[in-house]
């Protein structure tokens, strides 16, 4: 890519600083930025087309998590609409320039990537437009591109990065257990208040929970299963049975069954969500 081409055409090209609000460009292993008012979208995707992989300076990086670990007062860079997503491996990761160049390909823009130990990393993506990517879309692509399994905890939109740095490592101290409660790979903060609730319960406290509710109940896995799948559907027999491959009786015994055993009726909404949360806890104990 001749550079001075590019120039030309686009003069406000030039050098990436460090610091910008604009668009990132990889041309021959050098990192170049362009204000966003001085590019159209044809623009903007055909230069993608030839941008290489965007990995940004590891100082970059570490500045940023200086900052968001009170290590500095200052952020590296403006930024305002935005949400972390904090990547949980399995086992060390030792590739983060793969894991930078798979996430941008991804999300098609430049992320700030942020090592915290060798098996937690989060990445700040920059939010420009309201449809955000659902990354349970696209976790088999993730996990066959980097080769190795991971989850994925993904925050809501936060307005500023202030309003981030006061979160941050409220974030970071429920990943070191967040996972160990729920079968999920990839989890919403929308979704994260009965694994959390999970976190904060001892054993004790959740034993007297499950009892309570589960009663009998308790010793019957099967039946526990096909109620939490009940639940999934809010208690609507025959749609659980069509997606169950259940006949609507069997279901339907085993309901009555479970409401015998518990007196709880799943079909109101109250009995229901005790079911679910006591469940859930049997299933993290």
């Amino acid at each position: 890519m001749n550079y001075q081409k590019l120039q030309q055409r686009f003069p406000l090209l030039r050098p990436f600083s460090g610091e910008t609000e604009g668009y990132l460009f990889n041309f021959d292993d050098q990192l170049f930025e362009i204000p966003k008012h001085t590019i159209t979208q044809s623009e903007l995707e055909l230069l993608r087309i030839f941008s290489g992989p965007i990995t940004l300076p590891n100082d970059y990086d570490t500045a940023w998590l200086d900052y968001l670990t009170d290590q500095t007062s200052e952020a590296p860079t403006a930024i305002h609409k935005h949400r972390i997503l904090f990547l949980h491996f399995d086992k060390a990761f030792t590739a983060p320039n793969l894991l930078r160049t798979a996430f941008e390909a991804l999300l098609g823009k430049g992320i700030i990537l942020i090592s915290l130990n060798p098996q937690l990393f989060a990445i700040i993506e920059c939010i420009e437009e309201d449809d955000l990517l659902n990354f349970s879309h696209y976790l088999d692509l993730l996990l066959e591109d980097l080769e190795t399994s991971f989850k994925i905890f993904v925050s809501d939109v936060m307005p500023d990065i202030t309003f981030t740095k006061k979160h941050f490592n409220w974030f970071v101290d429920i990943q070191q257990s967040l996972w160990s409660y729920t079968t999920k790979h990839v989890l919403t903060q929308q979704e994260l208040l009965v694994p959390y609730l999970s976190l904060q319960l001892g054993v004790q406290e959740k034993n007297i929970f499950i009892s309570s509710v589960l009663k009998e109940a308790t010793s019957q896995h099967d039946l526990v299963q096909t109620i939490k799948q009940l639940i999934k559907y809010e208690g609507n027999i025959s749609l659980a049975a069509k997606k169950m491959f259940m006949h609507r009786n069997t279901l339907q015994n085993r309901l009555e069954k479970f409401q015998q055993l518990t007196q709880k009726d799943i079909r109101q909404f109250e009995h229901r969500l005790e079911v679910f949360l006591a469940i859930s806890f049997l299933e993290s104990m």
